[in-house]
């Protein structure tokens, strides 16, 4: 028997309170949004613009295409579920997951491992409710992202291009933290200076990547100097660079991922909190980075 809607509200509730979701606030806001709209019946409607606007904040002139923040957070909502059902949640009776190619979840009962995995199969999958329709995604043009996207197979050599050279399978990707840029209200950048070193650090303790040394990224860096060289001196795959911008007690950063060899933007995502918390902000930006990278198939 398919769970009921109380059923699915009830391991909502469970998964939000649960270790890696209790201070995820974006992720959680993200999982309780499908599920809520699914349980409603509107789960054809959850397109990644519509996610995009009503769950992270973009505004009217959001582009799906340019900015890839709903298919790089879905990648870790995907892992973080996955995550839960092999640890914490490997005894609940219903699996939520979120199947790859739509943002519509499924609940079902059993067969953990494929649901934990994103995917389901025929035998005891259910949509949340028995009203809402899950709709296959529309055909259309699929682009190959270096970050966050299903990369077609004719276009697997290109996203690999994206990444130059790379790391091989048995070598860490390696990653450099430029110094973040600070806004007027920062004079003397020391807000930008702490947030910069804190979010290396993090990186650092995260453990899947090499990380260069803060002291050597602020020699290398210029900000009339071409990324492309940037990353030759440090031997960086990836440059990380911010804008922080502090109104208040709050803070803003906005964060990119770059590749220095082709020069080109791979991912943006934006974090807001406080000048009373950088340590959460820190942790929640680096975590991002982290698990952002650790998903694409170039890092595998």
């Amino acid at each position: 028997m398919p769970p009921t809607e109380d059923d699915v509200r009830r391991q909502l509730d469970r998964l939000l309170a649960s270790g890696g979701f209790a201070n995820a606030g974006r992720m959680s806001r993200f999982l309780k949004f499908v599920v809520e709209r699914t349980l409603a019946g509107e789960g054809e409607r959850l397109k990644e613009y519509v996610i995009g606007v009503e769950v992270f904040d973009r505004d009217a002139e959001y582009d799906p295409r340019v900015d890839s923040i709903v298919r790089v957070e879905a990648a870790r909502l995907r892992s973080k579920l996955a995550e839960y059902y092999a640890g914490e949640g490997r005894n609940d009776a219903i699996v939520l997951s979120l199947p790859k190619g739509g943002y519509a979840p499924i609940a079902k009962t059993g067969d953990r491992p494929a649901a934990a995995n994103g995917t389901h199969s025929a035998n005891g999958a259910a949509t949340l409710a028995a009203a809402a329709v899950h709709a296959r995604p529309p055909r259309r043009a699929r682009f190959a992202w270096a970050l966050g996207a299903v990369v077609t197979a004719g276009a697997a050599a290109a996203a690999l291009v994206a990444w130059g050279p790379g790391p091989s399978s048995s070598s860490p990707l390696r990653i450099a933290v430029l110094p973040f840029t600070p806004d007027a209200s920062d004079e003397d950048g020391s807000l930008a200076q702490r947030l910069t070193e804190g979010v290396t650090a993090e990186l650092v303790r995260d453990g899947r990547f090499s990380v260069v040394a803060s002291s050597a990224a602020r020699a290398e860096y210029s900000a009339a100097r071409r990324p492309r060289d940037i990353g030759a001196a440090l031997n960086a795959d990836i440059l990380i660079q911010a804008r922080v911008r502090a109104q208040g007690d709050g803070v803003s950063v906005e964060t990119y991922a770059i590749s220095g060899d082709r020069e080109e933007k791979l991912w943006v995502d934006g974090f807001d909190g406080s000048r009373e918390s950088t340590d959460a902000l820190e942790h929640e930006v680096a975590a991002a980075i982290a698990d952002t990278l650790a998903a694409t198939p170039a890092t595998q």
